[in-house]
């Protein structure tokens, strides 16, 4: 036997091992939770991508009054027979009365009734023109079958100011307003006879007819 110093006996295995399973443990346990939070993250998203379901079609209910009326039955005025009523009275015969006949009939104007009655009729015509007037000619026929008297009224614009007339026959001219002249024949004229008067406008623009146009109050022909 030696004399030297004895060397220690080993540690045995079996305590080492036991030591180093807490911290297998806690690897396992948390190996397991982040495996079940992946398992949740994704059936998360499964969830979110599901399709929507379309929306259920609306339902109508029947509402009362949608059938079609029917059609009354005929009555006995709109049968084949012809009732009393449907038979034309003789107001409405096709011969009219007196009274549709006078409304009917168009009322002549005072230009067609003074021709008619063989009354005075007139006629104006421009027949030249400048920068400063025209001139015109006023032809009055008496067709009446006696001496008459005549009186021509012209309506212009306020833009013709004056006048100057002469006939052979006779004539006087009055003013009455803005563009208003008056011509009457100083001796009654013969039945049948003629009477032309001359006439020179001062004017302010253009134009050379008048708006209107009378003798004894009916209308004269314009141009």
């Amino acid at each position: 036997m030696s004399g030297g110093p004895a060397e220690p006996a080993e540690a045995p295995a079996a305590p080492r091992m036991l030591a180093s399973v807490p911290w297998v443990v806690v690897v396992l346990g948390v190996g397991l939770i982040v495996g079940l939070l992946v398992i949740a993250l994704f059936s998360l998203r499964g969830q979110e991508r599901q399709p929507v379901p379309a929306p259920a079609p609306p339902m109508y209910l029947p509402t009362l009054g949608v059938d079609a009326p029917t059609s009354a039955p005929p009555t006995v005025g709109a049968t084949g027979t012809p009732t009393g009523s449907a038979t034309p009275s003789p107001s409405a015969t096709a011969s009219p009365s007196t009274g549709a006949s006078r409304s009917a009939t168009p009322r002549p104007s005072a230009s067609t009734r003074a021709v008619a009655q063989g009354a005075v009729t007139a006629r104006y015509e421009a027949t030249a023109s400048d920068r400063d007037g025209f001139e015109a000619r006023l032809t009055v026929v008496n067709g009446s079958g006696g001496g008459q008297g005549w009186e021509v009224e012209l309506l212009f614009t306020g833009n013709v100011k004056t006048i100057e007339a002469s006939s052979p026959s006779g004539v006087s001219v009055s003013t009455q307003g803005s563009g208003v002249f008056v011509l009457r024949g100083t001796n009654p004229l013969p039945a049948g006879q003629t009477a032309t008067v001359r006439m020179r406008f001062g004017r302010t623009g253009t134009g050379d007819q008048p708006g209107q146009c009378t003798v004894n109050g009916a209308d004269c022909v314009i141009g």
